[in-house]
């Protein structure tokens, strides 16, 4: 019996090391992410917002919504997110394919990067996306339905 308590003691002090490991690991990384602050948003044909934009040294996300406010349907166009350093200089480009949105359709876009020290970005909608690009630059069925929430 007292060789259960034993290892019982063991293993109770081995799962709270590894919870409390996770937890400051977890807690570092979040705290290493700073806000994007600076972009721009070059689209006409649809309304495109940001909700959120954060980067480290190494990488980072871009997360936000599209709506089609026109009253045609919009279909296989791309979003184009040119990543930028702190001098203008192009860091590497990302794409969403927007396969189709229905007229007052709102759905989500995630973006992941993985370039260094990017400080600001440009979205642009386009018609095709270049010849000979990665499969990882093209960010697929990553715009998901968000269901007909008005945005003005």
């Amino acid at each position: 019996m007292e060789r259960m308590k034993t290892f019982f003691k063991y293993f109770l002090v081995i799962v709270l090391l590894i919870v409390f490991s996770n937890f400051v690991t977890n807690s570092l990384l979040k705290t290493s992410y700073k806000k994007i602050k600076k972009y721009e948003i070059n689209v006409t044909d649809l309304y495109v917002d940001v909700d959120e934009a954060k980067a480290t040294a190494r990488n980072g996300y871009i997360k936000g919504i599209v709506k089609n406010n026109t009253d045609n349907v919009v279909s296989n166009k791309y979003l184009r997110f040119t990543l930028l350093s702190r001098y203008g200089n192009i860091l590497g480009e990302k794409y969403v394919k927007i396969d189709k949105i229905e007229k007052d359709e709102l759905k989500r876009y995630d973006v992941k990067f993985d370039y260094d020290n990017v400080k600001s970005f440009r979205i642009e909608m386009v018609d095709t996306m270049p010849e000979g690009i990665s499969y990882f630059e093209l960010i697929k069925e990553n715009v998901k339905d968000y269901g007909n929430k008005i945005i003005k």
